[in-house]
């Protein structure tokens, strides 16, 4: 049956709508900041019930005519479709790979840094900002703590039922995840329970009971279990000494499906590896020809090796690593308003990253503000960052605040003229690309002065250009974890602990997330040069990055065509 103009736009908003609502119903992962903290439900029947709906409303919008709709909800639409489509195959999925956070993280097992680890941490700020103004409050907190032990436990469930079906953790993946779950076993009393002077609005100390009661009674005991069954030594026994996700049954289809996802590009895992490599080597005659420049005559890890050992480029401690992101944020402050026209009102900052994640993940993570912080942060790694040079920091810095996730996720959840599906979008494609792009903006703004700067970007660069030959390798190609490492030890530019970690994470945790950084990067970068080439003179950079950052995140091919739409008008006048 078609539909008239009228019913089509009616039914466009009211999935669009629906979509949302279904969204915004996982609480604090899928809506508003603001919002009560739900912990998600990650259990197969809440995945099997989530990939019915999905599949009802793929079949809704399919009888939509998506061109015939007037303004940019065509672009709302499209993401509804591909939430809708992510929610369709969770069932199908569900034993190989899920998607606990709701944005399209699909991890292969729940206790791993990227996985549970993110998932248990991130709900830390929202727990220890939580308002006691009445008595209910004390007995909705009780129950949030219970539901806490809920959420661990289906962690639990779900790598008993993948062992059910044959489908272990990699040794090398089991080791780290047993201390990470102890670590966050370890530390729960103390991150739930809230310290008297927050409940003077309630009776504090029958509240506090209730609470100890809670942690003891379901919290504790959910996570002692989960860690008898990882101990257990007939796990061990059967954990595979290979990794990737191509080894289990159905992985070499579902990694296929994942590669696509990640990228919003029609590429199979074999381009992205041919991709990776060609990419590689350019970037080794780039680090070569700034060496030159320099007058620097040894090879590329000589010059490495000669940074690390100079004390200018080297700091110690949270404190003191904080101080040098810290420079690269006041240096490039003065130059933004040249380049942007749509900033972000929130501010943004560095923290270090909890103890419990400082063993398994390397880096760190952006997180955006919340009711307690105001300020966007970036939670980095001093431990793992004390180990190297840091002549990596200002192009990490960019990539991770301003002009990179902070400076796109920010706007975009400040811009009130999106829809809110649309406000609270998470494209990996696009925002991994996005902070890559930033990044290399950032030295065309001129922010890496020194040579040992633009090499870090450099690093930087082949670090994240390794990613499109390892995750590939490993998970499609074959690749054992040490011809991996050994790519990595002879190309990204790492120290030894982030590469065994790095590692892990594509082969064991969330194979094909890492492709999007390179790849969106370059789809932005020629988006913008052939918007520069139709318009000549006229061209302001501005512009260009108003129309990828006002729409908010879109797939990357929405992204092409909303910038050549930009371009039309500006060039009609």
């Amino acid at each position: 049956m078609t539909l008239s103009p009228l019913e089509n736009f009616g039914s466009a908003l009211r999935v669009i709508d629906d979509v949302w609502s279904a969204l915004n119903g996982n609480g604090f992962l899928g809506g508003d900041k603001d919002a009560p903290i739900r912990f998600p439900d990650i259990g197969f029947a809440a995945a099997t019930e989530r990939a019915a709906r999905g599949r009802a409303l793929l079949d809704r919008i399919d009888a939509i005519d998506s061109a015939a709709l007037p303004h940019d909800l065509p672009y709302t639409l499209e993401m509804a479709r591909q939430i809708a489509e992510r929610w369709s195959r969770e069932a199908d999925w569900y034993w190989l790979v899920f998607d606990p956070l709701g944005g399209g993280f699909y991890a292969m097992f729940a206790p791993t840094a990227y996985c549970g680890g993110f998932l248990l941490n991130v709900f830390g700020p929202r727990i220890g900002g939580y308002s006691f103004t009445s008595r209910g409050d004390g007995d909705r907190y009780v129950g949030l703590i219970r539901d806490y032990g809920r959420l661990v436990q289906q962690m639990h469930e779900r790598t008993e039922g993948q062992a059910e079906r044959g489908i272990f953790m990699p040794r090398l993946q089991l080791e780290q995840s047993i201390p990470l779950i102890e670590g966050f076993r370890a530390g729960i009393t103390a991150m739930l329970t809230p310290d008297a002077s927050r409940l003077a609005a309630v009776d504090a100390a029958p509240v506090l009971a209730q609470i100890s009661s809670a942690i003891a009674d379901d919290v504790i005991p959910a996570f002692d279990a989960f860690l008898a069954f990882l101990k257990n030594p007939a796990y061990a026994e059967n954990a595979p000494e290979s990794v990737g996700i191509s080894q289990y049954p159905g992985g070499s289809e579902v990694y296929a499906e994942l590669v696509r996802l990640h990228t919003t590009l029609d590429l199979t895992p074999e381009q992205v590896h041919a991709t990776g490599l060609a990419r590689m080597a350019d970037i080794g005659s780039q680090m070569r020809a700034l060496l030159d420049e320099a007058g620097f005559t040894g090879s590329p890890i000589d010059y490495l090796d000669a940074v690390r050992n100079n004390p200018a480029w080297r700091a110690s401690g949270a404190e003191a690593i904080g101080a040098v992101f810290q420079r690269y944020i006041d240096r490039i402050a003065p130059h933004i308003d040249a380049t942007f026209n749509f900033k972000p009102k929130a501010g943004h900052g560095v923290a270090p990253l909890p103890d419990a994640l400082t063993g398994s993940m390397t880096f760190g993570y952006y997180t955006p503000p919340t009711p307690t912080d105001d300020k966007g942060r970036y939670i980095f790694n001093a431990p793992n960052l004390s180990q190297g040079p840091l002549n990596n920091i200002g192009a990490l810095n960019y990539h991770e605040l301003v002009p990179g996730h902070h400076f796109h996720l920010a706007t975009q959840d400040e811009n009130e003229t999106l829809h809110p599906l649309r406000r609270k979008a998470f494209v990996n494609a696009f925002n991994e690309g996005w902070a890559e792009y930033a990044a290399t903006l950032a030295g065309e703004m001129g922010m890496y002065p020194e040579p040992e700067e633009r090499f870090g970007r450099l690093m930087m660069d082949a670090f994240l250009t390794c990613r499109l030959v390892v995750d590939t390798g490993m998970n499609a190609l074959g690749w054992s974890i040490e011809q991996a490492r050994d790519y990595m030890r002879a190309n990204a530019f790492m120290p030894e602990q982030e590469i065994r970690s790095e590692s892990v994470r594509y082969s064991c945790d969330i194979p094909g997330q890492a492709l999007a950084y390179k790849l969106g990067d370059t789809v932005i970068y020629e988006a913008r040069e052939k918007m520069r080439a139709a318009l000549g003179n006229r061209f302001d950079i501005r512009d260009f990055h108003d129309a990828v950052l006002r729409p908010g995140a879109l797939p990357l091919p929405l992204l092409q065509r909303n910038v050549e739409e930009q371009t039309q008008r500006i060039a009609a006048g």
